[in-house]
């Protein structure tokens, strides 16, 4: 039986490149709603991220908001720099009392625009970046705090009404921690730490997820 949590990316990488349907093509000849070159976007957005450890295939579902601007370097070229805060306060069922997760990717990506003159412009990105981390332990008193190399690759589709594009997109996020810069850091105080049976893990791990992002922006 196929995972649901695997497919999930491929089926709408394949329905966002396949529903571009008639209507979103240019009204007549050399019109389109493509910005002009030069042209900056920027606007907010909300992502839902899932993390999958390659060695445990455990997951873990986070959501935040962050917000993104692009630049249009010509018909088919732009950039875009984006930066998102997730929380999770949920973690593996082993750990003791609360436990907070938050994710902070900062990422800057190359696009590629299939259809530039279209009112539904569909897009490749990919890109490089890097993401904070922390996950605060009440029962421990503590918190594990590092940041990781992060790579990305994405597909969207962004739609014109007027003066404001609404933004679909999904990415693959790939990140390494490295033992050696993991920090223990005591919590500060107004948290009851107490003997538990529970070590947080601190050591190599490489992580993959996958975030949806839903955002609306705007050219300046």
């Amino acid at each position: 039986m196929l995972d649901p949590r695997r497919t999930a990316l491929p089926t709408l990488t394949l329905a966002l490149l396949l529903a571009t349907p008639a209507f979103a093509r240019p009204n007549h000849p050399g019109g389109g709603y493509g910005w002009d070159e030069g042209r900056f976007e920027i606007g907010p957005r909300a992502s839902s991220l899932t993390l999958t450890d390659t060695e445990t295939d455990q997951t873990l579902g986070m959501g935040g908001v962050g917000a993104y601007a692009r630049y249009r370097i010509s018909r088919r070229w732009g950039i875009e720099g984006g930066m998102d805060v997730l929380v999770s306060d949920e973690l593996a069922s082993e750990a003791p009392g609360d436990v907070v997760r938050v994710t902070a990717p900062f990422t800057a990506s190359a696009m590629l625009y299939l259809f530039p003159d279209w009112r539904a412009q569909v897009y490749l990105l990919g890109g490089i970046g890097v993401a904070a981390h922390s996950v605060r332990f009440d029962a421990l008193g503590e918190e594990l705090a590092f940041a990781t190399p992060l790579a990305q690759l994405g597909v969207g589709v962004q739609y014109r009404l007027r003066s404001v594009r609404f933004d679909l997109s999904a990415r693959s996020l790939f990140m390494r921690r490295d033992a050696q810069d993991v920090e223990r850091l005591p919590l500060d105080a107004g948290f009851d730490p107490h003997q538990v049976d529970y070590v947080p893990y601190d050591g190599d791990r490489t992580v993959t997820g996958a975030m949806i992002s839903l955002g609306v922006h705007w050219g300046l």
